[in-house]
């Protein structure tokens, strides 16, 4: 089976697997960076995230080595990500769809990202002609299957997320080292707010109603009857992959709402270098917690998540305050009662 690598998970992957196609987390295949480049390798400039300059370099690799039918989605959220998807889609023509991501999830908003799905599944099925695999499988065998071909990020709670815990905002984690690091503390996750955090991909990863829409079991020729089955999996994504590229009320307010279902005890924001919509996120969560009188952490993280020496001190430090100002609380009000 070919797989469809892709760079975010605002892609509704039914698409992918209707095709044919295997669709895996291209964050799960990461160069080492001790391994020596090829001479040719593509390089992005180095003042841009490392989200994006390892996905190049791990794309590149696997590209030119893979199978003619094996492609790549990259949904546009950022000016990084679109740039990824230039430089990748002119090396290799054909084997890139770079997917434009809408700053916004009104009703026109929605019907632009369709009428890109659309065209998602119509360039999947044409390439999937053209390399020549087995024909798509029906759509209950695709259901029965995608379980087994799907490659999700491997993020996940370490535990049960608490109320009174540190609620996480980042940009995407490749694994849950951080918040390991944090239950093993003690205060424990409220919540984790990232594009890989598991309440996002799970959502975009379970099979949506709207695919039983699109007519029948391949897309080729998919008709304009098919048009309210794009835009309800476009309307789907964008409402839940409120990610950075929303630097507007919206965000502020999805944001908001999060901290205040998680109920959490502080808030931790890792940031990531050169990321532009990180950035944005950064003063509106400083401003959110310091509205909830929650203490606040920021600190700069790379990917995949690299736990050195002073960065350890720093989020340790901080959790213990925490705890040590829970446990003069609970001595306050323990003599209070006396």
């Amino acid at each position: 089976m070919p797989s469809a690598y892709y760079t975010c998970n605002l892609i509704p992957v039914d698409l992918v697997t209707r095709n044919g196609y295997a669709p895996r987390w291209l964050g799960n295949y990461l160069l080492d960076p001790s391994s020596p480049a090829r001479r040719e390798a593509l390089s992005i400039h180095p003042m841009t995230c490392p989200y994006v300059t390892r996905l190049v370099s791990a794309a590149d690799a696997l590209l030119c080595a893979a199978p003619e039918g094996d492609c790549l989605i990259v949904p546009g959220g950022c000016d990084a990500m679109r740039r990824l998807g230039d430089l990748l889609a002119a090396t290799y023509p054909g084997r890139v769809f770079v997917l434009a991501m809408p700053r916004a999830s009104g009703e026109g908003a929605a019907r632009s990202l369709a009428a890109d799905l659309a065209r998602l599944d119509q360039w999947l099925a044409e390439l999937a002609a053209g390399a020549g695999p087995a024909a798509p499988a029906s759509d209950a065998h695709c259901e029965a299957e995608s379980s087994t071909i799907m490659e999700l990020p491997a993020l996940d709670y370490p535990s049960t997320p608490r109320t009174g815990g540190a609620f996480v905002v980042a940009g995407p984690l490749s694994d849950n080292f951080l918040l390991r690091l944090i239950d093993d503390l003690g205060p424990g996750i409220a919540g984790l707010e990232s594009c890989t955090s598991p309440d996002r991909w799970r959502p975009l990863a379970a099979a949506p109603a709207a695919i039983t829409q699109l007519a029948g079991a391949s897309p080729a020729g998919a008709a304009a009857s098919d048009a309210e089955g794009y835009f309800s999996l476009a309307s789907e994504a964008l409402a839940i992959g409120m990610c950075p590229r929303r630097s507007t009320a919206d965000r502020r307010d999805h944001l908001a709402r999060r901290l205040d279902e998680a109920q959490p005890g502080s808030v931790i924001y890792a940031r990531q270098s050169f990321c532009d919509p990180g950035a944005y996120d950064a003063l509106i969560v400083a401003e959110l917690a310091e509205e909830r009188g929650l203490p606040f952490l920021e600190i700069e993280a790379g990917f995949p998540f690299e736990a050195s020496g002073p960065l350890r001190t720093r989020v340790e430090a901080f959790l213990e305050a925490q705890l040590l100002d829970d446990d003069l609380l609970d001595d306050d009000l323990m003599e209070e009662e006396d």
